[in-house]
């Protein structure tokens, strides 16, 4: 018994975790890792320049997967690697980053896995690879989703690869492989969820959800899959022989609707719930249109989409995962609910930087210009749809009114004999009541209502005057024919008066009132996409402008001149 007792314990293997600073899962992996307690030394392995900390347990190492010497050094005496998705540490989303990146990047990795005597390889994917397609996925297991024959895009195919590159590769070398697909991980410090949030909810669209809003989904906080890489590397140390070679979906075992998660951080970035829902087919097709002229007309220079097929078939669809196999085969179970994930994401939103632009409440949203524009007044609240009921409020009064004026059959006069005589009686009506009736407090309008002030009743008059004036100053600045930009201007306007009015009054007022609650609410959530095209119209113009007057003979030159 005391020679047991002496006897020195085995030394502890070392590790390694691929990108294991530049991505939330590597962080946090290369983390639970070290405090595990069962590795010598956890190497973090990232193209970043490595974080100078005395107190770190981690060894971390600045290499880049292209480069095979500098492989082949730090995974000296490894026995594990931990490799994860390299797409979401790609510099830039361009096609041949990505696949640079995953694709080179992976191969070379495993072959130098192979050269040092690297006995497992746990490879963290996505549930994305299979679960595409538009279509419900309702507690789906691994065997039931092959790959499709068609990805989304292009990051889902070049992981698709990458998987199967890591699965082909179990047994060389005697190394065995496996393969985790999370499904929609996050966690604190994932700047891009919280970044496409605060986004969908500065957009248009962010009072809006797709699809019924019923819609089931599983999401993964992000030590919950740290967690599955250290039962995936023990069950291929105990249980190859069921584990190695074969891919592992990993949740939180907690579905839950994706409206009610999304909502749950648009309230903590301090936006509303979404409250009304679109039809998603719609938007599909819509997204499908958008997105082609998009790419037709080049304004993918100056900003992204709003929404794409992707992101639609992430909001609307069903897409639950069965996750039995892994923790029948890895032991893998939850240690983190989806409750406190969430809490503890949204409890992380303060550290994220500034640049991200997340909340109203934070006070980096200032007044828009579409909000100087309108007053910062009630105008303000109703046509920006600050206050949802007080603008579809107006809009059915405004529906109504043009509905009785305008589509009916009646005379003006008519119509506004009929409104005002309506008016009429039943102000005679509530002027009658008694002040209690059935127990309800009956309010009565005091004649303070039908006042008009002396400033209310002036300011339509001055801006009339001002209008008049305004009119009479440019007619004299025609008369003189000394300012060719303000002819110009006043043809160009003139012109479009003539076009406009050859339509019908009705359908003008129609136009006029649709557009009254969608221009300015589009302006103020695009309004550094419209500046920039403004901006890029302009100096386009500007420059035909003066290649046209460049072509003029002289005499006309000196005479615009």
């Amino acid at each position: 018994m005391a020679t047991d007792e002496l006897r020195p314990s085995p030394p502890k293997p070392a590790c390694v975790v691929t990108f294991g600073r530049s991505t939330l899962l590597g962080r946090h992996l290369a983390a639970a890792l070290a405090a595990s307690g069962l590795w010598s030394t956890v190497a973090v392995l990232d193209p970043s320049p490595p974080i100078a900390s005395p107190t770190s347990p981690l060894t971390h190492l600045a290499v880049d997967l292209s480069d095979p010497s500098s492989l082949a050094r730090a995974l000296a005496g490894a026995e594990a690697v931990f490799h994860v998705d390299p797409t979401s540490a790609a510099s830039d989303g361009s096609f041949l980053s990505l696949h640079r990146v995953a694709v080179e990047g992976t191969r070379r990795l495993l072959a130098a896995c192979c050269r040092s005597g690297v006995k497992r390889v746990v490879y963290t994917g996505s549930a994305d690879v299979v679960v595409a397609g538009g279509r419900d996925v309702v507690n789906a297991d691994e065997d039931a989703l092959p790959y499709p024959d068609k990805f989304g895009n292009a990051a889902s195919e070049l992981r698709s690869q990458v998987e199967m590159m890591v699965l082909s590769a179990d047994g060389k070398n005697g190394m065995r492989t496996c393969v985790l697909r999370p499904s929609n991980m996050f966690g604190p410090g994932d700047s891009s969820l919280v970044r496409f949030v605060a986004g969908y909810a500065r957009s248009p669209l962010g009072k809006f959800a797709i699809g019924s809003g019923a819609n089931m989904c599983d999401f993964t906080y992000v030590e919950n899959v740290a967690h599955a890489n250290i039962c995936a590397e023990k069950a291929l140390c105990s249980n190859a022989s069921s584990v190695a070679g074969k891919p592992f979906f990993v949740t939180n075992d907690e579905p839950i609707e994706t409206w009610e998660f999304m909502s749950c951080l648009m309230e903590a970035i301090g936006y509303q719930r979404t409250r009304i829902n679109l039809p998603a087919k719609m938007l599909s097709f819509a997204a499908l249109f958008y997105n082609m002229v998009y790419h037709k007309l080049g304004l993918q220079i100056l900003s992204t989409p709003l929404l794409d097929p992707d992101t639609i078939y992430f909001l609307s669809c069903t897409r639950t995962l069965n996750t039995s196999k892994a923790n029948r085969l890895l032991g893998y179970r939850p240690i983190v609910s989806l409750e406190d994930g969430i809490m503890r994401i949204v409890g992380s939103f303060s550290e994220l930087p500034d640049n991200l632009d997340l909340s109203r409440k934070q006070g980096s949203c200032g007044p828009s210009k579409a909000e100087k524009l309108l007053g910062h007044g009630i105008t303000a609240d109703i046509l920006l749809w600050r206050d949802e009921k007080k603008t579809f409020s107006y809009i059915t009064v405004l529906f109504l009114l043009f509905y009785w004026f305008l589509l009916s059959d009646r005379t003006f006069v008519s119509s506004a004999a009929k409104i005002l005589l309506v008016i009429s009686l039943a102000l005679f009506i509530h002027g009658v009541l008694p002040p209690q009736m059935f127990g309800f407090t009956v309010e009565k309008v005091t004649p303070d209502y039908f006042e008009v002030s002396q400033s209310m009743l002036m300011n339509p008059l001055m801006w009339l005057a001002s209008l008049w004036n305004g009119g009479i100053h440019k007619l004299r600045v025609l008369g003189e024919g000394d300012d060719w930009t303000a002819f110009l201007k006043a043809v160009a306007f003139l012109y479009c008066m003539k076009i406009i009015f050859n339509f019908q009054f009705r359908m003008l007022m129609g136009l006029a009132l649709a557009s009254l609650f969608v221009v300015f609410i589009v302006y103020e959530q695009c309004e550094e996409e419209i500046d920039t095209l403004v901006t890029f119209a302009s100096v386009k113009i500007k420059s035909l402008m003066g290649r046209v007057a460049g072509n003029l003979p002289d005499v006309l030159k000196a005479y615009i001149s």
